[in-house]
């Protein structure tokens, strides 16, 4: 019994020690290399293993009936292309592999290793008529028969032949489209292989090579420089160079073209594949960031244009003295691109219809269904950018291309799967995308932040008030539309529930929408709900007529034009303003545009004239404490000044003594009268002056 190798030899790097004083540009940037670094470390370490591996690949399909839909069509359209000598070696392939593949099927239930053999035929027939149908379709483009049923005929059987020569050899069609860490795995796997037949004869080319070879490799060179996308795809093609060199050296032997050489064809197609689509990634994000004319943006556009016209030339469409302009690939766009993108959308919409399939299985292929229609929303003609992160009310059957019985538990599944590949691999490039499609799902859970339009005009009774009010508190159901829309005892609409939960609300019942989660329960206990639900069928009546008006009031409201804004130096002043016309009666305040700071002038500014006693405010009056301590230590020093202040000034009152006083004269009720009479004539006198 074989132990396996402890998970702990894997080596990790080291977690950088981020400097809290530097900027966060260079946080971000030392934390996206680790996690480039750590990628690498995993997948190169799934290399080896899978380089020292005993077991062989697991097999995929064993023979060609995968292609039997396109030859049927293919052969409806002879007429087209009957003549055509690739034609007719495609119907020799097809008839010669079958019988071969028969017999080792039938061998597989005996030896295991011939089903290994029947995938690998499998896939060297398919590549070869992959080949052949390419090399037809451009003949009939050439003549203008492109879209043509027989054209089009011959385009469908290149694709199909290629789809299925990948996943014969053993290659995730899905994953290899997204991870070329996981095609330089199946790399390292062929190169075990090829060193097992050993190089006899080191003349023999297969013409794995090219002459886009070393334009596409200096590009790359350049580029690793500039670019880390550009990196990981040199990285590619240094693997692939090595792999077709070793196929070179041993291809020689019958028996291992026949194992290998359909096998080491198709990784180097998928591989330059994934180099055009890096380098078209490349273009894309420089062109976003306004440099379509940086010298790094060409770098990625020669990748681009190499890898593309080297993978013409393995599929017969470019000769080999033919070149292509710059440009034509951007002008032209690879129509293999979407159709790519669409038979992904169909082949992930077809694995989430299986009945037999996991929970992860069934996230990924909805992740993968949600990933080819962003791709191709944002490349038709009008390019929706936004396309699946708008929530729906009421939300709609389909869940990320699944049709579903349970709404909420799919959701919630997708949701934590959403959130699970992105906190795995924050910096890829579509980590935004899977983080807004996340809380699209979230808020048609929660529900609406405001009433939509069916549930204003929902029909609504006090008992299925009751009902929710009853499910909510008693049985703790979730307060959410949705969760209450599929609860079958309850019976109601997605609008119903909505409008429900607005009476609840009312009722303080259930708490306002809350963002990206459900609505929280505010009562307790039971007990409570008679109370807050007493007297429901007289008020309900209002409490919906008030759901209207606030509705109409918010949508009337809704429309609002801002300000512009009112730069500092055109900001207008109060002299500025249109004058008031004269009027003896108090003028409406002018609504004007808010003004400047400015210095209060109503407050009368300090002068001579104005200056008075300094008063204390009261934080500052001490209390008997505070002269305690202040006095502490001091008693010698304060009887002394104290008897010199008491010297001083008696000293002061002996040289100034003061005058005799008499006692004043008691003013009597005659006197009081004059006193009286004559400051009355001094105040008619200033009256008249």
């Amino acid at each position: 019994m074989t132990t396996p190798t402890p998970e702990q030899t894997k080596t990790t790097p080291p977690v950088p020690l981020l400097s809290p004083n530097a900027p966060a540009a260079m946080a971000v940037e030392e934390l996206e290399r680790y996690t480039r670094l750590a990628n690498l470390q995993r997948e190169l370490h799934r290399a080896r293993a899978l380089d020292t591996a005993d077991a062989p690949p697991d097999a995929g399909p064993r023979d060609l009936t995968g292609l039997n839909a396109a030859m049927t069509t293919v052969l409806g359209n002879e007429a087209w292309y009957w003549s055509h000598p690739d034609w007719h070696a495609i119907r020799d392939i097809r008839q010669r592999a079958d019988g071969v593949l028969a017999r080792l099927t039938g061998q597989a239930e005996i030896t295991p290793q011939s089903a290994i053999n029947a995938a690998k035929i499998t896939t060297l027939a398919a590549s070869l008529i992959a080949r052949y149908a390419a090399r037809v379709s451009a003949h009939l483009d050439a003549g203008g028969r492109r879209h043509t049923p027989g054209g089009l005929a011959m385009h469908a059987l290149t694709r199909a032949a290629e789809d299925h020569a990948i996943r014969a050899s053993g290659l995730d069609s899905v994953q290899a489209l997204d991870s070329p860490r996981l095609l330089m795995a199946h790399v390292h796997k062929l190169d075990r292989e090829l060193r097992r037949a050993g190089p006899e004869d080191p003349k023999q080319d297969l013409g794995l090579g090219n002459v886009d070879d070393p334009e596409l490799d200096s590009a790359l060179s350049i580029g690793a420089k500039a670019d880390p996308e550009l990196a990981e795809a040199s990285q590619l093609m240094t693997a692939l160079t090595e792999l077709a060199s070793r196929a070179q050296r041993a291809g020689h032997r019958l028996t291992l073209d026949v194992r290998l050489h359909g096998l080491v064809e198709t990784a180097q197609l998928r591989g330059f594949e994934m180099i055009s689509g890096i380098g078209r990634a490349v273009m894309r994000r420089y062109d976003a960031q306004g440099q379509s004319t940086s010298g790094r943006r060409n770098i990625a556009a020669m990748v681009f244009h190499y890898a593309e016209q080297r993978l013409e030339r393995m599929r017969g469409s470019l000769g080999a003295e033919e070149q292509r302009d710059f440009g034509h690939y951007e002008a032209q766009p690879p129509e293999r691109y979407l159709d790519a993108l669409f038979e992904e959308s169909h082949t992930a919409a077809q694995e989430l219809r299986a009945k037999n399939i996991t929970p992860q299985e069934l996230a990924d292929a909805q992740i993968r269904y949600l990933l080819a229609q962003n791709e191709i929303a944002a490349a038709g003609p009008d390019g929706d950018p936004d396309w699946g992160t708008q929530p729906r009310f009421p939300p709609i059957a389909y869940v990320a291309g699944l049709q579903t019985d349970t709404p909420v538990e799919t959701r919630l599944a997708l949701i934590a799967a959403l959130r699970r590949r992105v906190e795995n691999n924050p910096f890829d490039r579509n980590a935004q995308f899977l983080n807004k499609v996340a809380d699209r799902f979230a808020q048609e859970i929660a529900g609406p932040p405001e009433l939509t339009a069916q549930a204003l005009e929902a029909a609504l009774t006090a008992d299925q008030v009751r009902a929710v009010a009853a499910h909510v508190v008693e049985q703790g159901t979730v307060a959410s539309p949705l969760v209450l829309s599929e609860t079958a005892e309850l019976n109601l609409t997605h609008a119903q529930a909505e409008r429900a939960l607005a009476v609840l609300q009312t009722l303080n019942v259930v708490g306002p929408p809350n963002s990206l989660k459900p609505r929280e329960t505010l009562t307790v206990s039971h007990n409570e709900l008679p109370g807050q639900l007493a007297l429901l069928e007289e008020r309900l009546p209002n409490l919906l007529e008030m759901q209207k008006g606030a509705a109409a009031i918010s949508a009337s409201s809704a429309p609002v034009v801002q300000a512009p804004t009112v730069r500092p130096e055109a900001a207008p002043t109060p002299q500025a303003a249109t004058p008031a016309p004269p009027s003896t009666t108090e003028p409406a305040p002018a609504i004007t545009a808010p003004e400047l700071p400015r210095r209060d002038r109503s407050a009368e500014r300090r002068h001579p004239g104005n200056l008075s006693t300094r008063s204390v405010p009261a934080t500052e009056t001490s209390s008997d404490q505070d002269l305690a301590k202040l006095i502490e230590g001091q008693d010698d020093r304060l009887l002394e000044v104290s008897r010199k202040l008491k010297a001083g000034t008696e000293a002061r009152a002996a040289a100034h003594p003061a005058p005799a006083q008499s006692a004043p004269a008691k003013a009597n009720t005659v006197d009081e009268a004059q006193h009286n009479a004559q400051q009355a004539e001094q105040t008619v006198g200033v009256g008249i002056r």
